[in-house]
């Protein structure tokens, strides 16, 4: 570390962040994926039903359904054709990697979506110097298993 922060100042900071998602966010269960390195052999072949999660229930997640401002996704690296997408800021404990989605209550979903679930595809660090203080995640919505039966729709 090169001092010209002191850990005690970014330790401060990381708490206004914590605070700042604990007073703005809104309640959701978060699932972190605990077995990812265990099935990383088996990457391409891995089912989604092989990974385990870690469920935390009622974690204060900030989210920004739809964000425009250009100028700050490209400061983010973040670069949008026709999509408009989700970020999100969660608190610096429990840990949220890749992979980890969260359930979100019907009542704070907008109307463009009818899914409940959105993961964790991106991970982007800013305001870094010598420590993070906090990140910002893009979500997408968690894509369900197909559970419409086949049918044969075949004539002879």
């Amino acid at each position: 570390m090169s001092g010209l922060i002191p850990k005690a100042t970014i330790n401060v900071f990381r708490t206004f962040n914590d605070l700042g998602v604990k007073l703005y966010g809104i309640p959701c269960i978060l699932y972190v994926p605990t077995n990812l390195t265990a099935l990383e052999p088996n990457d391409m072949y891995t089912a989604p039903s092989t990974i385990t999660y870690k469920m935390y229930d009622q974690i204060p997640v900030w989210v920004e359904w739809f964000v425009k401002d250009l100028h700050r996704l490209r400061k983010l690296g973040i670069f949008i054709e026709g999509e408009t997408p989700i970020l999100a800021r969660f608190p610096n404990v429990p840990e949220v990697i890749l992979g980890s989605y969260i359930k979100v209550e019907t009542q704070y979903i907008p109307d463009d979506f009818d899914i409940d679930e959105f993961e964790v595809v991106d991970v982007l660090m800013s305001n870094t110097y010598t420590d993070e203080i906090y990140r910002w995640f893009k979500l997408a919505p968690r894509r369900a298993a197909n559970t419409i039966p086949a049918t044969n729709t075949s004539t002879c």
